[in-house]
């Protein structure tokens, strides 16, 4: 009699695809995040036009999303769209005329604040809010960047 050693047999588990996470915006003036991925299920909470989340998932035209304070929650996909946004993160932060700490503060911003982002130079993001205010953001002061820096003060 012929022993053969048992050759260990390895299983290959389809996943479904998931794609590597993502930042999306809400592009409607106000969307539903729920607690499932279902208009059945309960509003946890609104955000309104520009908010940034990260897509964690998808499921039959849900998107399982995490904000920039970590809440996890599920969104319809086709209210959001890829537009470059950011929240602000601070409590409080400067927006500048300019691209530099020693340029005038146009006004300030108050964490949870969402704007589109314009254009990048450096560190700094030109955005403009729903109401058309522009000006500089640090990316340290905002969350929805790829380069996201640690939460300082105000520049």
């Amino acid at each position: 009699m012929n022993i053969r050693p048992i050759l260990p047999v390895l299983f290959v588990v389809a996943l479904p695809s998931v794609a590597r996470a993502e930042i999306l915006s809400v592009n409607v003036p106000v969307a539903n995040f729920r607690a499932g991925p279902s208009t059945s299920e309960p509003v946890e909470f609104t955000a309104t036009r520009y908010y940034p989340v990260k897509v964690l998932d998808r499921e039959d035209g849900w998107c399982k999303i995490k904000d920039f304070e970590g809440d996890l929650a599920w969104v319809a996909d086709r209210l959001l769209a890829k537009i470059k946004t950011i929240v602000i993160k601070v409590p409080r932060g400067n927006v500048r005329e300019e691209p530099t700490t020693s340029a005038e503060v146009a006004f300030q911003a108050e964490r949870g604040e969402v704007f589109k982002v314009l254009e990048r130079k450096g560190r700094w993001l030109h955005v403009v809010d729903v109401e058309g205010e522009k000006g500089w953001v640090r990316e340290d002061l905002a969350w929805g960047t790829k380069k996201v820096g640690n939460a300082g003060g105000s520049s």
